[in-house]
């Protein structure tokens, strides 16, 4: 019984989240040799925001072979709502970024589709979509 307690609370939390992946090659400074480098972006599938409140939106990356920084930015937002931090990039050696969201008194109502997308150098842009509910 506890073995099917942690398996469901297992796929409950990796189903609360949705997860894309991007890849590039580079050629390595060590061996000389082409890698394959990729770059993985995670984010909840639903995110929740009240009029005149501010929320926090969390992503999380994950790199195999390249440390380069990864530029974020949302697009999509509803009539406002808007992102209050000045810098979002998630520098060599990190792997997550919280996002800071900021809902006006009059924002739009309702469900919206919000796209993530994070981009290193020599890499196609990776995007995640999330849904937004202002309430």
């Amino acid at each position: 019984m506890k073995k099917l307690l942690l398996l469901i609370a297992a796929v409950s939390l990796v189903g609360c989240n949705n997860t894309s992946t991007t890849s590039g090659t580079k050629v390595s400074t060590r061996t000389g040799e082409v890698v394959t480098k990729k770059l993985s972006v995670t984010a909840a599938k639903d995110q929740t925001i009240a009029r005149g409140a501010t929320d926090k939106v969390s992503i999380s990356i994950s790199r195999t072979n390249m440390d380069e920084p990864v530029t974020i930015s949302l697009t999509g937002l509803p009539a406002g709502v808007e992102v209050t931090d000045k810098v979002l990039t998630i520098p060599s050696g990190s792997d997550s970024i919280t996002v800071s969201l900021k809902a006006s008194a009059d924002a739009a109502l309702g469900e919206h589709n919000v796209t993530i997308a994070a981009q290193a150098a020599g890499m196609d842009k990776n995007t995640q979509a999330f849904k937004l509910t202002v309430k």
